[in-house]
């Protein structure tokens, strides 16, 4: 998710049937301990972790919600049916036992905790997913992730969402029901060997619609405006600087939350992360990179470094200008940035260049093969001489000497430089073009790339679930993800040929495929730049903090805190 974009940031999943995690042993994470010795392996009395995030919250609506960042805290707030572990391991939450599923793979019957309780004292109960499930996917709603109850393939999500069908808008045909207060009933169109996984995602929490509607407009603006059934409850929100996390009580795992509370720091430069760090101010830092990762890199008990089940990316905006349009332009603009020196000289922090949109280590097909090897390094990677050829070519069809173009990016001190670097690169390797880099406040950032109002955005996908479809039918003509303009008939016919071969494993590993080579390869629709990795410093004495390959930006529901 652009949680998913997106970043984190910028923004958020398990084939159980037919695919195995490749990357499920990715992610960065402290090491475990025995806390029932004495010393230093004994639990610290005070049991209070401060971390920082780059980013402000910009929504903690469930109606609104539509990055990784928000994505992130609705997770550690609100509990579902399933919920990743440590692993990245999809276990029953609220759910008390994994599903029972019908001989044709259609129909899911789940069995709710009957200890799981809202903040308030109330139950959790099979109505209140039917409830929220309903309101994503009401086109009144205009919910930005409402696209993911069709990728879940849950009957009739896709016609309630077709302004052409006879069922618009009619949210009771949707596929949930509740059988009793403690059954919940999901029938899904086609076979999805994902869906177990899908389910995961924030987008699938429950609501309790009688709290919903007292709030109204005010839901998720504060604390007060929340409803909790997670393993916390927000108790403080100063907007753009910090909030604070407590644990909840009435969570139906408390028993196994040792933390008590999350100081959460808004920090956007790195050196002044690094900074209260150092000071003890923070138990961790937040993504190192450059010269902060050379700092730490030899802190074998501190530094912590992975590779991430994430891509990024410049989203091309096809509407805002009309060079855009033009294939050969885009191409161009690919092959003229050298991402092996942003990633090794610049980052520094265990990204690799992609020229792929699907990233490496994240799931095996049928076959038993990572999904990058049909092309382990993607395409129209970086190549200047050419760059220029096509660049030229470019502008004579295009009819133009030059060429201004904005490059959107967070404001944040790391998606600054890359920034920068870009806009040399692509500065430097194509003559007559003048690129302006656009500095924007996480939220204004995300407001501006939905209304289309840029040329280029840095941005990401961090996965939905563990399958490619994931990072593949957010292009098609229809989704409401895409923000850029570009439409492919060809691509969207692949992608739905691919959504019905969920019987034939193979066959729809190979439509993915092909998809994937058509959106890049031919039509550039979207500029690759790296798979993400990440780096972290975290105090020896913080156990069971974790910074997942994909999911969660971090999770901390298992941390403690030993004495030191």
């Amino acid at each position: 998710m652009r949680r998913k974009t997106k970043w984190s940031i910028l923004l958020s999943l398990i084939l159980v049937m037919s695919m195995l995690l490749a990357a499920c042993s990715n992610g960065s994470k402290s090491s475990s301990s025995d806390s029932k010795g004495g010393g230093k392996d004994q639990l610290a009395d005070k049991q209070v972790l401060d971390i920082m995030d780059n980013g402000d919250v910009p929504s903690l609506n469930f109606e609104k919600v539509n990055d990784n960042t928000s994505s992130t805290y609705l997770n550690y707030l609100q509990a579902g049916l399933m919920r990743l572990d440590a692993n990245l391991k999809v276990k029953p939450d609220i759910a008390d036992s994994m599903p029972k599923v019908s001989k044709d793979k259609k129909t899911y019957t789940f069995k709710l905790r009957k200890n799981a309780k809202w903040s308030d004292g109330s139950p959790v109960t099979a109505n209140d997913f039917v409830y929220a499930w309903r309101t994503m996917v009401d086109p009144k709603t205009a919910s930005p992730y409402s696209f993911i109850f069709a990728s879940a393939n849950i009957k009739n999500a896709a016609k309630i969402d077709d302004k052409n069908s006879p069922l618009f808008g009619k949210v009771d045909q949707l596929g949930v029901k509740a059988i009793d207060d403690h059954t919940l009933q999901v029938t899904l169109e086609k076979p999805t060997p994902y869906f177990i996984s899908i389910i995961a995602n924030a987008s699938f929490l429950p609501q309790k619609k009688s709290f919903v509607e007292k709030q109204g407009d005010k839901l998720g603006q504060e604390p007060e405006n929340l409803l909790f059934n997670g393993p916390f409850k927000l108790t403080k929100w100063d907007h753009g600087s910090s909030l604070t996390l407590e644990k909840n009580d009435k969570y139906w795992d408390a028993k196994d939350i040792t933390i008590k509370k999350v100081n959460v720091h808004i920090v956007k430069q790195a050196s002044t992360g690094v900074n209260l760090y150092n000071t003890g101010k923070l138990d961790a830092t937040g993504g190192l990179s450059g010269e902060f990762v050379n700092q730490f890199k030899n802190k074998k008990d501190e530094f912590h470094q992975s590779l991430m089940s994430a891509t990024f990316f410049l989203y091309v905006n096809e509407k805002t200008n009309p060079a855009l349009k033009n294939a050969n332009i885009r191409k161009a603009l690919s092959m003229a940035i050298d991402r092996k020196s942003l990633t090794k000289i610049l980052m520094n922090d265990g990204s690799i260049p992609a020229n792929y949109v699907v990233p490496k280590d994240f799931a095996k097909g049928p076959d038993g093969k990572d999904f990058r090897s049909y092309a382990p390094n993607g395409f129209n990677g970086y190549n200047p001489k050419e760059a220029k050829k096509l660049w030229e070519k470019g502008k004579k069809e295009v009819g133009i000497k030059s060429l201004k173009l904005d490059l959107m990016g967070q404001d944040s001190d790391a998606i600054v430089k890359q920034n920068e670097y870009i806009a040399n690169q692509l500065e430097k390797h194509l003559p007559g073009l003048k690129v302006t880099v656009n500095k924007q406040p996480w939220n204004n950032y995300l407001k501006l790339q939905m209304a289309q109002k840029y040329d280029l955005a840095n941005s990401g996908w961090i996965p939905d679930y563990v399958d490619p479809m994931t990072f593949l039918d957010i292009w098609t003509t229809e989704s409401q993800q895409s923000h850029m303009s570009y439409s492919d008939p060809k691509f969207d016919k692949l992608i739905v040929e691919a959504k019905n071969l969920g019987a034939q494993p193979q066959k729809r590993w190979e439509k993915m495929q092909e998809a994937e080579k058509l959106l890049i390869e031919k039509d550039q629709a979207i500029i690759p730049l790296f798979q993400e990795g990440q780096a972290h410093a975290i105090k020896p004495f913080v156990k069971g903090l974790y910074y997942p390959a994909f999911g969660a930006r971090f999770d901390f529901t298992h941390a403690k805190i030993l004495n030191h």
